[in-house]
């Protein structure tokens, strides 16, 4: 028998609802944090220097001055390169035109992506171990040096100074361990005394769970963990946002941009840059633009762009989880 049904009926509407789904990590807790900055070529440079190691030997009733010091002999330059980070779009006329669901402007949606996107290359270059490198004119373009390299991952940078490398880091297994943490927190501040004052870790999610087990206890006989509880909220809190140890507080921050290769998903659960913000600024030579292009007939076309570097103002005020 002949009948009509959902699965033979030509005129059946469609049922899209207006909502678009976007889930992409976003956050961008690097670049938040840092310093500002104006760059004014496509090299900038800054310098580091030290002080020199206490003498306290005393000095000899009547003895004259007669020798002197340079006070600026360890004072160097260290420098980085800009990088182009762009993002093109283009919706053809007839999309623009058409009702489409959960959009109001296919346009201003690309746009609006367009600008996501670019945020999202910064701070992955910038929390990456890739090397600064000069624009040659045959295919290879400036890139800005990344976090991890100036702080000496893959080697350590041939113009920083020795006395303003890094020192402070741990490249062991996992899980990082409450005393591994606290090396690095020493290592730190041995090597410079801590001068910002506050420290950030952006931590990768392994190692971020590592380190909210710092907050749980072991018991050696039986294999079990003892936690404190909130008796008045009965609440048990299993994280750790801020670390107060013997070197300070330590405010830990998740990310997913650290270690990230170029064009890849992929995240480096374990690893960790530990960010004094005051010494490290993001120097722009270009900021944030967005440009519509001509329509030549198939649609509107336009790209964001931005032109920056990292400067890393001394890599011994940091360290890294690897």
């Amino acid at each position: 028998m002949a009948k009509a049904a959902t699965y033979n009926t030509a005129g059946n509407r469609e049922d899209l609802t207006s909502i678009i789904s976007v889930l992409e990590p976003e956050a961008t807790p690097f670049v938040s944090m840092i310093k500002k900055g104006k760059a004014t070529g496509t090299f900038f440079e800054y310098q580091v220097d030290k002080l020199n190691s206490p003498e306290f030997g005393g000095i000899e009733e009547g003895e004259d001055v007669t020798a002197f010091k340079n006070q600026s002999a360890d004072r160097a330059r260290i420098g980085n390169y800009i990088q182009k980070f762009r993002d093109t779009f283009m919706v053809s006329d007839l999309q623009e035109m058409v009702d489409t669901a959960g959009v109001a402007s296919e346009f201003a949606n690309a746009e609006s992506k367009a600008v996501r996107n670019v945020k999202r290359s910064i701070e992955s270059a910038f929390c990456s171990s890739q090397d600064r490198q000069a624009d040659s004119g045959a295919g290879a373009p400036y890139k800005t040096r990344g976090m991890l390299k100036w702080l000496g991952v893959g080697g350590q940078p041939s113009d920083v100074p020795t006395f303003a490398q890094n020192v402070a880091n741990d490249t062991g297994g996992t899980p990082v361990t409450e005393t591994e943490f606290n090396a690095v927190l020493q290592s730190l501040y041995e090597a410079n005394g801590m001068p910002g004052g506050q420290l950030t870790l952006l931590a990768g999610p392994t190692l971020k769970k590592d380190i909210s087990g710092f907050s749980r206890q072991l018991a050696a006989t039986n294999g079990t963990y003892t936690v404190n509880q909130d008796a008045e909220s009965k609440k048990i809190t299993l994280t750790v946002n801020v670390y107060e140890g013997d070197f300070g507080n330590i405010f830990i921050t998740p990310s997913l941009f650290i270690n990230r290769t170029s064009g890849s998903d992929t995240v480096d659960a374990n690893a960790g840059l530990l960010i004094d913000p005051e010494y490290v600024s993001m120097m722009s030579l270009k900021a944030e633009s967005v440009t519509e292009l001509e329509n030549q007939g198939g649609g509107r076309r336009g790209f964001v762009d931005v032109v920056a570097g990292l400067a890393c103002l001394s890599p011994v005020a940091h360290g890294y989880f690897n």
